[in-house]
C-alpha cells in the first residue's frame, strides 16, 4: 500500500524524546498530537508537561515559542489516534513497554495509517510481532537522532512484512517534508550510526587505557586530524551521557554473540568508574570532563580525580585535506601517531566487516557516518584516500583477517572501495539535489564569485560561491552582468557551501578606511545597490533560493527578489550595527518598503543587529513576507523557486516601478531620538551604540522629512550614513574587533 498523503501525525511518549518529535513535526506545519498515560487528575498531565518543557529546551526545539500551541496534548486513551495518517512510538527504550503499547493501539489506527518506532537500537521484527497481521506491513523503524530538529540523520529500519511503498513513501516524506537525511538500515543491533559509531568510541576509550593515553591526548588524535568534530572522543562521550554510552554498547554487545570485534564492545574500566560515581557526562556537570570557576578540568584515568587540562604536543595536524591529515596519521611513527593510525584501522575494518550485515549499501553507512556523527568522510571514503591495499596489509599486520569486502574489493579494482555517483542510491527522494541539478545544467558563466548555469526550459541560477559568498565589488559586478542577460525567463539565486551569503567584505572595507579612500568606499557602496537594485528591477522574476547564512548584504539581496524559497534554519538578519554601521545597501529603504510609517517597531531587531533562528523568526520579523516558501529539506530549493518564479508569470508578473515610499517622519525619528538617550542615561546603550542607532533611525524616518521619499533619496540616506559611521574610530574599531575574533564588540 502506499499512503497518499501525511498531514495528521500522533506521537506516543511525552519524554525529552517525544516531545522534540512533535516539535520538528510542529515546525514542519503539520498537525500534531502529542499522547502519553493518562494522568490522575488530568488524562493529558504527561503530554502537557512534555510540551511545556520544550519551551525551556535550549537549543530551541521550536522555530517559535507559539508553535507550541500547535501540539495538542492528550492520552494513549484518545480515540483522536485512530484520524493519524502516522503515528511515531517514542516511548522508553524497553522492548516490553513498547511492545505492550503497540498491541494496544493497533486497533485503533486508520486502516492506512504508517506506525513507526524511534528505537535507537531494539528489534524491528519483535516490534512488529505485537502488532496484528493486518498492521504489520504498514510497521517499520523510523530512528531520529537527539536532538532531531539539528541532527540530519533518520535511519529507516523495515520490518520483515513492511510493504516496500511504505518504505519508499517514507523515506521520501522524512526526506523531503522534514528535511532529513534518511538511509535504509538491516534490523540489526543498534542499526549503521550506533553500531559503528560506538564501536568507534569504544575502542578509542580500551587503547586509551592499553596505550597509557591520557583524556586530552586522546580527544587531540581523534577529533579534527582523524577527520572527526572537536569534540572527538571523551567530549563526546560526556555530551551524549555515559549511561546511555554503556546503554547502547551493551545493546551491541549482549545481541553480537560470537561477533567479531565483540571485546571492543565491552564497559572500559573507566567508563565504569566514572559510573559507578554517578558522573554521568554534562547534563550531571562532570564527567571525562567538569568546568569549574578556575576553567576545564579532566579525569586522571589512574585515580578518576580532577585536575587541569594540558595542552598537548601533537605533530599530526588538525587542518588542510583530510587526506593529507591520513596520510599523516599513517606515516608517524610517535606515540600518539601510533595509538591514532592503530585506532583508524580497528574502526575502518570494522565498518568493513559490518557492511553487508547493516546496511543495503555502501554509502548508506558513509551518510550515517556523516549525518550521524558529524564526520567529514564516510568510513569507506576513508578507505578510498587511504587505499585498500594498504589498510588490508594494515589489518594482517595488527594479527586480525582483512574483512572479505575488503579482499573481494582488491581483487575487482585495487584502492577503490567507495561505489561513484553513477552506481548511488538515491533513498530519500528521486529529486535531484541542487548541487547535483547544477552540476548537470549548461555553464554559461563562470567567473570567481559566481558561476551562472542554465536548467533548461528558459530557467538559470546564479550561484554565489567562495567563502561565506561573501560580496567584494568584481562579483558585484559580475552579478549584475548575470542578472542583466536576456536569455532566460526566470532566474534564481542561491549560494554554494550550504549559506547563502554572508555579504559586504568586511576585510575590503575595513582596508579602504585605513587607507582613506573614502571616494572608493562610497562607490563600493553605489555598486553594492545598483546591484540590489538591479535583482528587483529585473526583466525577469529573480527568485531568492537561500539557505544557512542570509547576512547583511546577503540579507540585502533577498529582500530585493521577487520572491523568496528558503530553508526553514535560514539564518536571516541585517546584522550591520554588529560591526559599527547600517544597512547600506539597500536594506533600509527595503524595511521601509515592508513597514512604512510603522517602522519603529522593526527597529529592535535592526539596531541589535538581530540574527533569525530560523525561517519562522525571519517571517515574524519582517524579512520574509507570508508568501515567501519555506522548505525544511534544504538541499532542494532550486526546484521550488524556479516554479515559483514560473507561476509570478502566470500571475501576470512585471518588472516592478519604482514608486515614493511611505516613511515614519520627524514625530517618530524625534520619539526614537529620545529613547535612544533616555537608554545612554541609564546605562542600557554604549556612547557608539546611541551613534549608531541616531544614524539608522534617520534613514528609516525618511531623513526626517515628511510624507513620501523617494528610493534614491533613501538610498542616499544609506550612503551618507554609513560613509559617517565608517569615519568614526568607534566603528573601525568594532569591524577590526569583528575580523580578528568572529565576535562583536560594544563600545
Amino acid at each position: 500500500m502506499k499512503k497518499a498523503s501525511i498531514e495528521r501525525v500522533v506521537v506516543l511518549g511525552a519524554g525529552v524524546m517525544g516531545a522534540q518529535i512533535a516539535a520538528m513535526a510542529v515546525n514542519a506545519g503539520l498537525h500534531v498530537e502529542l499522547l502519553d498515560l493518562p494522568g490522575d487528575e488530568d488524562p493529558a498531565g504527561r503530554a502537557r508537561a512534555g510540551i511545556e518543557g520544550l519551551k525551556q529546551l535550549r537549543p530551541p526545539a521550536l522555530f517559535l515559542p507559539e508553535l507550541a500551541a500547535g501540539i495538542r496534548p492528550g492520552s494513549f486513551d484518545d480515540a483522536e489516534i485512530g484520524q493519524a495518517d502516522w503515528i511515531i512510538e517514542a516511548v522508553v527504550e524497553d522492548l516490553e513497554s513498547k511492545c505492550q503499547l503497540l498491541a494496544s493501539i493497533a486497533p485503533r489506527l486508520a486502516a492506512d495509517a504508517v506506525i513507526s518506532s524511534n528505537t535507537s537500537g531494539l528489534s524491528i521484527a519483535a516490534l512488529a510481532a505485537a502488532c496484528p497481521e493486518n498492521v504489520r506491513g504498514r510497521f517499520l523503524g523510523i530512528h531520529f537522532f537527539n536532538p532531531p530538529r539539528y541532527m540530519k540523520l533518520v535511519e529507516v529500519i523495515p520490518g520483515p512484512d513492511t510493504d516496500a511503498e511504505v518504505v519508499s513513501t517514507m523515506s521520501e516524506f522524512v526526506g523531503r517534508r522534514l528535511g532529513k537525511g534518511v538511509v535504509e538500515c538491516r534490523d540489526t543491533p543498534n542499526f549503521i550510526a550506533n553500531r559503528l559509531g560506538v564501536f568507534t568510541i569504544l575502542d578509542a576509550l580500551h587503547r586509551m587505557q592499553e596505550h597509557g593515553l591520557t583524556v586530552e591526548e586522546v580527544d587531540t588524535v581523534t577529533g579534527t586530524v582523524l577527520g572527526r568534530p572537536r569534540s572527538a572522543t571523551l567530549r563526546l562521550c560526556d555530551l551524549i551521557g555515559l549511561d546511555t554510552l554503556v546503554h547502547v554498547a551493551t545493546t551491541s554487545h549482549d545481541n553480537l554473540a560470537s561477533h567479531p570485534g565483540l571485546e571492543r564492545l565491552s564497559i572500559p574500566a573507566c567508563l565504569k568508574g566514572l559510573l559507578e560515581d554517578g558522573r554521568l557526562g554534562s547534563k550531571r556537570g562532570a564527567g571525562f570532563y567538569r568546568k569549574t570557576p578556575e576553567g576545564l578540568e579532566c579525569v586522571d584515568l589512574a585515580s578518576l580525580t580532577y585536575r587541569p587540562v594540558q595542552d598537548v604536543d601533537c605533530a599530526l595536524p588538525g587542518r588542510g585535506a583530510l587526506a593529507d591529515r591520513l596520510q599523516a596519521v599513517w606515516c608517524a611513527e610517535d606515540r600518539l601517531g601510533n595509538f591514532a593510525r592503530e585506532h583508524l584501522v580497528a574502526t575502518l575494518a570494522y565498518c568493513a566487516q559490518c557492511v553487508e550485515e547493516v546496511a543495503y549499501a555502501l554509502e548508506d553507512v558513509d551518510q550515517a557516518l556523516r549525518w550521524g556523527f558529524n564526520w567529514e568522510a564516510g568510513a569507506f571514503e576513508m578507505i578510498d584516500m587511504i587505499g585498500a591495499e594498504r589498510l588490508s596489509t594494515a589489518i594482517t599486520a595488527s594479527g586480525a583477517d582483512p574483512p572479505l569486502l575488503l579482499a573481494g574489493i582488491l581483487a575487482a579494482e585495487p584502492n577503490r572501495v567507495a561505489l561513484g555517483n553513477g552506481r548511488q542510491r538515491q533513498i530519500s527522494s528521486p529529486a535531484p539535489t541542487d548541487a547535483e541539478w547544477l552540476a548537470a545544467g549548461e555553464l554559461m558563466m563562470d567567473v570567481e564569485g559566481l558561476r551562472l548555469v542554465y536548467l533548461g526550459e528558459g530557467a538559470a541560477a546564479i550561484e554565489l560561491r567562495g567563502k561565506l559568498n561573501m560580496l567584494p565589488p568584481d562579483v558585484l559586478r559580475h552579478l549584475q552582468d548575470a542578472i542583466n542577460r536576456e536569455a532566460f525567463e526566470v532566474l534564481a539565486l542561491t549560494g554554494a557551501g550550504g549559506h547563502f551569503s554572508a555579504g559586504a567584505d568586511l576585510k575590503y572595507v575595513l582596508r579602504l578606511i585605513d587607507a582613506g579612500q573614502w571616494t572608493e568606499l562610497e562607490s563600493y557602496l553605489q555598486l553594492f545597490q545598483e546591484t540590489t537594485s538591479a535583482v528587483r528591477y529585473a526583466s525577469v522574476p529573480v527568485v531568492a533560493a537561500a539557505r544557512g547564512l542570509a547576512l547583511g548584504g546577503g540579507c540585502e539581496l533577498c529582500l530585493t527578489a521577487a520572491s523568496r524559497v528558503v530553508a526553514g534554519e535560514l539564518r536571516m538578519g541585517l546584522v550591520e550595527t554588529k560591526v559599527g554601521v547600517i544597512p547600506g545597501a539597500g536594506g533600509c529603504k527595503e524595511m521601509v518598503r515592508r513597514f512604512g510609517a510603522d517602522v519603529a517597531s522593526a527597529l529592535p531587531t535592526l539596531q541589535n543587529g538581530l540574527m533569525s533562528d530560523n525561517a519562522l523568526q525571519a517571517r515574524a520579523w519582517g524579512f520574509l513576507g507570508d508568501d515567501d516558501a519555506v522548505y525544511l529539506d534544504e538541499e532542494r530549493l532550486l526546484a521550488p523557486a524556479i516554479e515559483g518564479g514560473r507561476r509570478l508569470l502566470a500571475q501576470g508578473w512585471a518588472p516592478p516601478v519604482a514608486a515614493p515610499l511611505e516613511v515614519a517622519g520627524p514625530q517618530v525619528l524625534a520619539s526614537i531620538e529620545e529613547e535612544l538617550a533616555r537608554g545612554a542615561e541609564e546605562g542600557q546603550l554604549m556612547a557608539q551604540e546611541v551613534v549608531v542607532g541616531k544614524a539608522l533611525a534617520g534613514v528609516l524616518c525618511g531623513g526626517g522629512d515628511g510624507g513620501p521619499v523617494k528610493e534614491s533619496r533613501l538610498l542616499e540616506l544609506e550612503r551618507e550614513a554609513f560613509l559617517m559611521l565608517c569615519g568614526t574610530d568607534a566603528t573601525r574599531a568594532r569591524i577590526d574587533h569583528m575580523l580578528s575574533t568572529g565576535k562583536p564588540l560594544r563600545n
